[in-house]
């Protein structure tokens, strides 16, 4: 093979190289998703065919910068939202590419003072151990490829992890830009120019070095917390819906509240969006915060296992002493959920599962139950739940009453509002009632 082809087939394998890693970086490690999966195949082969067309047709430059393109529209068609980001995310993910490639292909053989010749063959090998890393990865990565498409396809990356992907990936094409300079100059050789040169490509050599190996272990660390984070979610997946079972179990032995709990969680979400809409609270209400009082609102009565099924299921009025009875059901609850939460471990759901059992009698006024407290000495979650457990409970028939009209408990909701409820959250209420069809006013 003469030198020509030699090189030619040298940039064949860069370009191909180029696109795999593109490709698999933005999946794998940035996490963007694919095309429905027969669509994603036939963009693959699409792709490879115009940077194909482009290299023999046009030029090297213009192959290169096609495979980058593609892999621009790839993350761009995939995208539900945000497309406009495809742009800036570009410039990590290529300085990621050409950071990983160039330090690879272009280090060693200057600090090994590689001939031309030699250096060629090392490529020739750097590119053989790639090629078979694909196969590997396409004959034996199945399952895993089956786990991560299942279980990660929802998933992105956090703030934090982005920021370090971009500033990994932005030095990274600096350097890696240095490098293609200095090889285009003919100065990455063995025979580097004058003093000044030379040491000028070795620091360039060994703070490439540094980047990549530093890139290799974010990406590597990045892939096993999103790892580690999918199982951390099937766990508290889990706890949530075992606690949550649990709270099932309690409503089916109350005939009284028949789908109590799914209709409250239902308004606590609507009246917390009303919240945010509004800007009430808003260094309360965070995206976690809310997802967290959606899971715990089904365990607000958790602690009615607790009262007796003659007190429970009367189809009467309570007296004086049995609903001093019901009422325990609040602490009772509360002591439930923080024995649960020192088994189980520190969780954001479970601490608002807990403010929610114990306050969400408690009066704006302090005149409720079981402590009195009064105003904002009540956790934001309870004062919610109070607003959506009573709105239930008034338009809920029971065995010792009937449902009221929906107006009436609005007019109920609205007189009450400064005594027993939250003025701001009874108004979030109205607000999502507003938003709200004819049709689905039950449900917010």
């Amino acid at each position: 093979m003469n030198g020509r082809m030699g090189i030619e087939l040298i940039d064949i394998l860069e370009i191909a190289a180029i696109a795999v890693s593109g490709f698999m970086i933005k999946k794998y490690v940035f996490l963007e998703p694919d095309m429905e999966e027969r669509k994603q195949r036939r963009f693959y082969l699409c792709s490879f065919l115009v940077i194909g067309a482009a290299y023999f047709l046009l030029q090297k430059d213009v192959a290169t910068m096609a495979a980058i393109f593609l892999i621009a529209l790839n993350i761009w068609l995939a995208r539900k939202k945000h497309r406009l980001w495809v742009l800036l995310l570009m410039i990590p993910l290529i300085g990621i590419i050409n950071g990983l490639l160039a330090p690879l292909l272009l280090v060693p053989p200057y600090l090994l003072s590689f001939s031309e010749k030699k250096t060629m063959l090392y490529q020739y090998a750097v590119y053989g151990g790639l090629f078979l890393g694909l196969i590997l990865f396409a004959v034996k990565g199945k399952t895993w490829r089956n786990w991560f498409q299942e279980n990660m396809r929802h998933r992105s990356l956090r703030k934090s992890e982005s920021i370090l992907l971009c500033v990994i990936g932005t030095v990274m094409m600096f350097f890696s830009n240095e490098l293609s300079a200095q090889k285009e100059a003919g100065s990455l050789r063995f025979a580097a120019g004058d003093a000044y040169g030379t040491g000028l490509v070795s620091f360039m050599g060994i703070s490439s070095i540094t980047v990549f190996m530093m890139a290799v272990t974010i990406i590597v660390l990045i892939m096993q917390g999103n790892k580690r984070s999918f199982y951390h979610e099937q766990v508290s997946g889990m706890q949530s819906g075992m606690i949550t079972l649990m709270a099932e179990i309690v409503e089916n032995r109350d005939d009284n509240t028949g789908g109590h709990i799914r209709r409250t969680a239902d308004y606590v979400e609507n009246i917390l969006k009303a919240l945010k809409k509004q800007g009430v609270y808003k260094d309360i209400l965070t995206d976690q915060y809310m997802r967290d009082m959606v899971v715990a609102a089904p365990l607000h009565d958790i602690g009615k296992i607790h009262i007796p099924d003659a007190v429970l299921n009367k189809p009467g009025r309570l007296t004086e002493e049995e609903f001093g009875i019901m009422k325990t059901h609040t602490t009772a609850g509360e002591e439930l959920l923080l024995r649960a939460k020192a088994e189980l471990g520190e969780s954001g759901y479970l601490n608002r599962a807990v403010e929610m059992a114990a306050f969400h009698h408690e009066w704006w006024n302090g005149q409720g139950y079981p402590y009195g407290k009064r105003g904002g000495e009540i956790p934001l979650c309870a004062r919610v739940m109070a607003v959506a457990d009573v709105f239930d409970a008034l338009t809920s028939s029971r065995c010792y009453k009937s449902a009221i009209p929906f107006e009436k408990a609005c007019t109920i909701i609205r007189e009450e509002s400064g005594t027993h409820f939250d003025p701001a959250v009874a108004d979030a209420f109205f607000l999502a009632m507003e938003n709200t069809g004819e049709n689905d006013k039950r449900m917010i």
